[in-house]
């Protein structure tokens, strides 16, 4: 949890060895604002850098490869492929963030400061954030945090609407944080609200800045930055607004009721009226009093005079990430910085196992000459055809078939470079298989909430350097509550749970009693101090609560009779919701909530009540209706856990089912390879018939041939040819007899 502690006073105190910094009497000189920019971009010249490597290296396209690679004349060629294992970790880590509900809390921590004042101070803050679209900003910032190392936002006053003369406070992004803000070099709190100054740049439309500084020189503000990556860009005009702060000797004056005031104008206005009903100034004393005021200029001159803000201290708030102070400087870094180099290890090895495997030759089947004459065709098919036998020409130079050799010979040192590279990523990220939503070991529910408990080690770093953002966020928003909301005016107080009360800020009223004047809800009266916590969001605290609830009322159902209205209003239907009401209707007439967790509107209905002379419940009426009540939370226990045991048939039903259809199934899969063995055998019977009669046809037309042109043959020579046919007719069956003894007599 982090904690601001607002000291004695309700402004800003930096202590008396602060209250004598001189601020430059108002840093005048334009030269002077551009040395300091020079300065604070210089000192933080390298982290930015780093900063930028990151976002390029995840957003670019072929960002995750070196750039001498990439740029590398002799390496145009080399095939240049990514796989991204970065992108996911980081995506893991900000949803962490992401699903987190940051709550800021203001207390009282002194002076005349109220509880009742504290809870509108949060309504108030909750409000301005739901209406900023804080939970946006916030989330933007979170993964630009884990990327880099660093990203912020500010906030800003400004009118509530065009016909009102109200202002209001509002959280806005800051886009390219790490190119357009810089801080006091000298500032080194992890918020960096010990900043004097703070810098500001503003790309715009050169259109926009003609129209806006008719008379400004069109020269931009010079950044820092060494390289670009993009060329494709708007042109536009860079303007600079600084932010710094300035002092000045307040004094105060401490009444006889024990309220503090500032001596001004509206202090003299009302001392009279003070005095009238009593109230008399004890003391006075001089402290000082900062206030940030804020100035556009350009690269050549100051673009418009000083502007007085409502803030106290820069009202830019940053967020960082591994943030530390060493040897005098700044240091931060994020997610991905750690893993640039694993990552493109990676991606050369892959891609050269890929480049090796694509030009590695094919094997092939070697021969020679004799072996392949006659049977050219089929060869030329071999890597086509479904031939079941592929003939060959016997050569007594080399014996034996033809032999297959060749084939992709990829470098193994290759391989076991990307599996290393895949452990290293995960271990520097500190993110294991079960934060990634993955479980090769099917290891037990247990097992997998101690492996997601360590990789959330390595992600709560991250998480904290958003608490300490959005606390300092609080601090800023409770500091400038006053000053904005100093008038009477009523404004909507956001709840925890998004519903919202209506608040009368600075009514004044006369105490009967005292006769003295009272101001209502007045933000200024007191000191606060502003936390921030982390944790489930709202509707997983809900389920959460119901759990908790009904969990405990099995083990005590007369929690049910106290609790029962809490129950109902954190189930998230309508018909709930009127239940609840209805509950709690109940249980207030029944005596069962302390006033001091009734609404003013129950209050008020209950006082009327009690001056109506309505008689308080009768207590045996009580007990009756809560012995009712814990007799209806038995009989839903019971239901419940008849429930339970129906469900757990109904899964050992399903279980065996699915046993008996995986049994079924793998029948059914034995028949379908018992009959496709047959099939197989039988294509092999017909193929062979087949050439044993392209044999008998081939033989027939060459006698024919022979009959035809040489009629005067020799009745030997025929009788030879006869005796070579039947020899050739033995052994082809042979041949199949053999096949069918290989095959089991089929």
């Amino acid at each position: 949890m982090v904690d601001y502690d607002n000291g004695k006073e309700q402004t800003d105190d930096r202590g008396s060895a602060e209250d004598d910094l001189s601020y430059k009497a108002g840093y005048s000189e334009h030269s002077d604002v551009l040395k300091l920019l020079d300065q604070c971009q210089e000192s933080d010249q390298d982290n930015r850098e780093a900063v930028r490597e990151a976002n390029i290296f995840l957003d670019k396209r072929d960002g995750q490869w070196e750039p001498e690679w990439s740029n590398s004349v002799s390496n145009g060629n080399k095939p240049r492929y990514t796989f991204d294992m970065v992108n996911p970790i980081v995506d893991q880590v900000s949803s962490e963030i992401e699903q987190s509900d940051y709550s800021v809390k203001v207390s009282p921590a002194g002076g005349d400061a109220t509880k009742e004042i504290a809870m509108t101070m949060d309504g108030l803050i909750r409000n301005i954030e739901q209406m900023s679209n804080a939970s946006t900003v916030y989330s933007q910032a979170a993964r630009s945090m884990v990327i880099g190392g660093m990203d912020g936002w500010r906030v800003v006053q400004k009118y509530v609407d065009d016909n009102s003369f109200d202002q209001d406070l509002a959280i806005e992004k800051i886009g390219n944080f790490v190119d357009r803000v810089w801080f006091d070099p000298s500032a080194e709190l992890q918020d960096k609200s010990d900043s004097r100054y703070a810098f500001c740049l503003h790309p715009m439309a050169i259109d926009e800045y003609d129209s806006r500084w008719p008379e400004g020189s069109g020269e931009s503000v010079p950044d820092d930055r060494i390289a670009e990556v993009y060329y494709d860009k708007a042109e536009v005009i860079t303007v600079g607004e600084f932010l710094y702060l300035e002092s000045k000797d307040r004094e105060l004056a401490m009444m006889s009721n024990g309220q503090v005031h500032e001596v001004d104008e509206t202090y003299e206005k009302v001392k009279d009226d003070l005095l009238a009903i009593g109230v008399t100034e004890i003391k006075r004393r001089t402290r000082k009093k900062h206030y940030v005021c804020s100035r556009y200029f350009d690269g050549k001159d100051f673009l418009e005079t000083k502007k007085e803000t409502v803030f106290c201290r820069i009202p830019i708030v940053p967020a960082y990430a591994n943030f530390k102070i060493f040897e005098n400087k700044t240091i931060y870094w994020g997610v991905v910085e750690k893993l640039l180099d694993p990552q493109r290890v990676l991606n050369y090895s892959v891609s050269r196992e890929i480049e090796e495997g694509a030009l590695a030759p094919r094997a092939k089947y070697w021969m020679t000459m004799s072996q392949a004459s006659g049977h050219e065709k089929q060869l030329q098919t071999l890597n086509t055809n479904s031939d079941p036998v592929q003939f060959y020409n016997v050569d007594p130079e080399n014996p034996g078939p033809p032999q297959q050799q060749g084939g992709a010979q990829i470098n193994p040192g290759l391989r076991t470079i990307s599996e290393a590279m895949r452990g290293m990523i995960g271990q520097s990220a500190g993110m294991f298989a079960a934060n990634m939503g993955e479980n090769p070991g099917l290891q037990s529910g247990v097992a997998i909430n101690a492996l997601q408990d360590r990789g959330s080690n390595g992600a709560f770093k991250y998480s904290k350097g958003m608490e300490i953002a959005i606390a300092a966020t609080g601090k800023l928003l409770k500091d400038a509550l006053p000053i904005i909301y100093d008038t009477k005016r009523q404004v909507r107080v956001l709840k925890e749970d998004e519903s919202f009360d209506l608040v009368d800020l600075n009514q004044k009223i006369v105490d009967v009693e005292t006769g003295e004047v009272e101001v209502l809800n007045d933000l200024s009266v007191g000191v606060y101090d502003v936390t921030c916590t982390a944790g489930p969001n709202f509707k997983n605290r809900q389920q959460e609560t119901i759990e908790a609830i009904t969990s405990l009322a099995q083990v005590d159902p007369s929690l049910m009779q106290i609790a029962g209205d809490l129950l109902l209003q954190n189930i998230s239907t309508p018909a709930a919701s009127q239940i609840g009401e209805r509950k709690r209707a109940q249980m207030i007439a029944q005596g069962l909530i302390p006033q001091s967790q009734m609404t003013d509107e129950e209050l008020q209905q209950l006082q009327a009540q009690m001056q109506q002379g309505q008689q308080a419940p009768d207590p045996n009426m009580v007990l009756a209706q809560a012995e009712q009540m814990k007799a209806q939370a038995d009989l839903m226990k019971v239901q419940i856990d008849a429930q339970k045991v129906q469900n757990e048939t109904m899964r050992i039903q399903l279980e065996a089912q699915n046993d008996q259809n995986e049994v079924v199934a793998q029948q059914a899969k034995t028949q379908v390879d018992v009959f496709n063995a047959q099939t197989n055998r039988i294509k092999a019977q017909v193929e062979v018939e087949k050439a044993g009669a392209t044999i008998d046809h081939t033989n027939i037309k060459a006698l024919g041939d022979q009959l035809d042109n040489e009629q005067q043959m020799d009745i030997m020579e025929r009788e030879k040819a006869d005796e070579e046919q039947r020899k050739a007719r033995m052994a082809l069956t042979s041949t199949v007899d053999l096949m069918r003894i290989a095959n089991g007599g089929q």
